[in-house]
C-alpha cells in the first residue's frame, strides 16, 4: 500500500500531537466548555485546557470510525463550488467584487445542474443585499429552497451575519430549520464544518457553533487552516502535528458532551507566501500537508477527506488550470486516497470565485476521472478481422465500433482539439465565448427542486425578500 509517510513517523507524530494536547494545552475561549473538561479530569489554567492522555483516548474510543480497508472505486467529487467566496471574480471585466443574492442563486443553479456535485453549501458567503432579519439562518434557507443536494455546510454563524448577535442562536435555529425542512429528527441532516483558531484555541462564535451542532445532533467536521510561519509552525510536519492536536482537542470535546456524535476531519491549512504574507493553495506543500494529515487521521481510523481544485490566481489562465490540476491529482500518486473532493471555481486562496472557473475545474474533474478510470484491457477476438478489413479499406471509419470508440475515449465540449485547422474559427479559439455558452445553457436548464406547501410556508420567514415565493 502506498504511503507518503512510514508508519513509525505516523505513530511519532501521534504521540507529539498526544503530547501537545497534554502538556502545551489548548485554549477554549468558554466557561462551560473548560467547566466540561475540569470535571472529567483535565487540569484547567485560564482559558488553557490540558487533556490527558486516557481522556483523550477515551473521547477517541467513541467517535464513530471509517472502515479504510473497503476498496473503492477512485473518483473526484465536487463537493460545491467556491467553499466560502465572499468575492466574485466578473469574468467579462476581470473585476473583484463583493458576491450578492443573484451570484449565490446562480451558484445554486451550477450546483444542481452537473452531477459532479454531491453537496451544497452557501459558497457565496454572506452575500450583499441580504434583507432577512437573520443572515446566516436565511443562507440556510436559500440553500433548502435552491438545492436538493446533502447540506455540508462550511459557513458558519458570525456575529455579523446573526441576528442580533445571538451566535449560538442563529445556528441553532439554522440546523433546526434543516431538519424541519425535511422532517428527519433521528439522525443528522447536515454536516457543519468547524474552522479552529491557531495557534492552539477555540474562540467563542467557533464554540457556539460547535455547541448548536451537538445541541441539534447534527455531524460535525473539524478543518483547521492554519499558515506556515504565520500562524503555525514554519515546517509542513510542525504544522500538520499542530492542526492534528487541535482536531484531536475539538473531538475531545465534542466526545465528551456527547459521545458517539458523528465526527470527521479535513485539512485546510496550507504555507504562507511570506514574500506577501499571503495563504498559497495552489501548490504541491498545500497537498503535502492534507495527505500527512490524512494518513494521520487513517491512522486511528477516523473519517477524513482531501480536497482539490484550489487556485491562488485572480484570472482564468495558465496559472488556474495547472493549479486545481495539480492539487486534484497528485494526492492520488501521494496515498492510497480513494476520493479526492474538488471546489470548483476557486480563486485567490478560497477569497474569489468566478463562474467561469467553476465550468472549467468541472472539465478538469472530467478529465481526471478518465486519468482514473485507466483502460478496459479486454481482448477482442474480432480484433484480427476488424483490423484485416481496416487494411483494405485504407480507414476504421465505417466498419469501427462508436460505442467502443466512446467507451475508450473522453470528448471534451470545452477544449480546442481541432488542430490549426480551427485556427481560423474565433469560436472554436475562444475559451471564454465556449464556457459562457456552457454557463448560460446550464442556467437555462435549471429547474427549481418540487417542494411541498408545508415546505415553502416554512422557509418564507426566513427567505431574503428577492427569494421569496
Amino acid at each position: 500500500m502506498r504511503k507518503f509517510v512510514d508508519d513509525v513517523t505516523i505513530q511519532n507524530a501521534y504521540m507529539q500531537a498526544l503530547e501537545i494536547v497534554e502538556n502545551v494545552g489548548v485554549r477554549f475561549a468558554s466557561e462551560g466548555v473548560r467547566e466540561l473538561f475540569k470535571r472529567r479530569g483535565a487540569r484547567v489554567e485560564g482559558d488553557k485546557v490540558f487533556i490527558p492522555r486516557h481522556l483523550m483516548e477515551e473521547a477517541l474510543e467513541s467517535t464513530p470510525k471509517q472502515d479504510y480497508s473497503v476498496p473503492a472505486v477512485k473518483r473526484v467529487v465536487a463537493a460545491t463550488p467556491f467553499s466560502n467566496a465572499p468575492f466574485i471574480l466578473d469574468d467579462d471585466t476581470g473585476a473583484i467584487r463583493r458576491c450578492n443574492i443573484a451570484d449565490a442563486i446562480k451558484m445554486y443553479q451550477i450546483t444542481e445542474t452537473s452531477s459532479l456535485y454531491e453537496c451544497a453549501n452557501p459558497g457565496c458567503a454572506d452575500p450583499a443585499g441580504n434583507d432577512a432579519p437573520d443572515q446566516f439562518v436565511s443562507q440556510m434557507a436559500m440553500l433548502l429552497k435552491y438545492s436538493d443536494k446533502y447540506p455540508s455546510i462550511g459557513l458558519r454563524a458570525t456575529s455579523s451575519n446573526s441576528r442580533n448577535g445571538d451566535v449560538y442562536g442563529s445556528a441553532r435555529q439554522a440546523f433546526r430549520l434543516v431538519r424541519e425542512f425535511y422532517d428527519v429528527w433521528d439522525r443528522p441532516v447536515m454536516t457543519q464544518g468547524i474552522c479552529p483558531n491557531p495557534p492552539l484555541a477555540y474562540d467563542q462564535e467557533s464554540l457556539d457553533n460547535l455547541n448548536a451542532a451537538i445541541d441539534e445532533q447534527q455531524a460535525i467536521s473539524i478543518f483547521p487552516c492554519t499558515l506556515t510561519f504565520m500562524t503555525g509552525p514554519e515546517s509542513i510536519m510542525g504544522i500538520v502535528i499542530h492542526d492534528f492536536a487541535m482536531s484531536l482537542a475539538g473531538l475531545a470535546y465534542i466526545q465528551l458532551k456527547s459521545p458517539g456524535h458523528a465526527t470527521s476531519l479535513c485539512e485546510f491549512s496550507t504555507m504562507s507566501d511570506i514574500s506577501t504574507l499571503q495563504p498559497a493553495y495552489g501548490t504541491s506543500e498545500a497537498v503535502f500537508t492534507q495527505v500527512i494529515f490524512y494518513e494521520l487521521s487513517k491512522y486511528l481510523s477516523l473519517p477524513c477527506v482531501i480536497c482539490g481544485s484550489y487556485g491562488d490566481g485572480t484570472a482564468v489562465d495558465y496559472q488556474a488550470g495547472m493549479e486545481a490540476l495539480l492539487t486534484t491529482m497528485l494526492p492520488f500518486s501521494l496515498t492510497e486516497v480513494d476520493e479526492v473532493w474538488c471546489y470548483p471555481g476557486i480563486m485567490a486562496g478560497f477569497s474569489c470565485g468566478s463562474f467561469h472557473k467553476a465550468i472549467l475545474d468541472e472539465e478538469m474533474m472530467r478529465y481526471t476521472k478518465r486519468m482514473l478510470q485507466r483502460v478496459e484491457m479486454t481482448f477482442d477476438p474480432e480484433l484480427p478481422g476488424l483490423i484485416a478489413a481496416g487494411q483494405d479499406e485504407g480507414s476504421f471509419l465505417g466498419i469501427g465500433s462508436m460505442a467502443t470508440y466512446r467507451r475508450d475515449h473522453y470528448l471534451t465540449k470545452i477544449f480546442n482539439k481541432g488542430g490549426i485547422s480551427q485556427a481560423g474559427n474565433p469560436e472554436n479559439n475562444n475559451l471564454a465565448y465556449k464556457v459562457q455558452q456552457v454557463l448560460e445553457g446550464r442556467i437555462a436548464a435549471y429547474q427549481l427542486p418540487q417542494r411541498s406547501a408545508a415546505q415553502m410556508k416554512l422557509l418564507q420567514p426566513y427567505l431574503p425578500s428577492q427569494c421569496q415565493y
